[in-house]
């Protein structure tokens, strides 16, 4: 069993993020309990709750995480291609593989919203927003005329798509034979927007 001088609160704090999201991978969100993550870290529940006020703050903060690894993934993506178009679609399939391989990881990203008395970490809007840009970044090559304003609600109105076909693929709700129809599905449905896109 750890003792509190074993970490500084830091360090307990990101022990405790990183167990929650092993758990959360192994048996998802809702069989995790903060008795799981305690023993995980070795110490008490009591003490988790100096760290963090409840479950649902060390889910968001498990969330933090998990989009700085979707970004990543999604940046890498868009950079081994040149063009804008390619770019999108490769991180398209980037975020598409990521919530097939890491599906309670995704839903736990995607689950309802936590109680109102929940203090959302001012990082998780930085990162989606940081998630937005890179597609907004695309879109600006594809056609530079495009306001700001309207870049930030294309890449919004684009990404939307993306995320309710890698949805309905986790939960059987395409009904499609294909057993890769979300991606054919985002295929087409960039390829609509992007020439929809050029044409604005």
């Amino acid at each position: 069993m750890g003792r509190r001088s074993d970490h500084t609160k830091e360090e307990l704090q990101q022990l405790i993020i990183d167990a929650t999201l092993d758990l959360v991978k192994e048996q998802g969100v809702s069989n995790v309990t903060v008795r799981q993550i305690a023993k995980a870290v070795g110490y008490t529940p009591g003490m988790l709750y100096s760290v963090f006020e409840n479950l649902q703050a060390i889910f968001l903060h498990v969330n933090v995480q998990s989009l700085d690894t979707l970004f990543a993934k999604c940046d890498r993506a868009r950079k081994k291609h040149k063009d804008p178009e390619g770019s999108i679609r490769a991180m398209a399939m980037a975020y598409l593989k990521f919530a097939q391989t890491n599906t309670h990881q995704f839903q736990l990203l995607f689950q309802a919203p936590p109680p109102e008395d929940v203090v959302r970490p001012m990082e998780l809007g930085v990162r989606i927003r940081s998630l937005f840009e890179l597609v907004e970044d695309e879109l600006k090559k594809l056609n530079a005329s495009v306001c700001n304003t309207n870049v930030e609600i294309g890449a919004r109105t684009l990404w939307s798509g993306v995320h309710g076909a890698a949805g309905l693929r986790m939960t059987n709700q395409l009904y499609s034979d294909k057993k890769n129809a979300d991606q054919l599905v985002v295929e087409m449905l960039i390829s609509q927007f992007v020439d929809s896109w050029k044409r604005l």
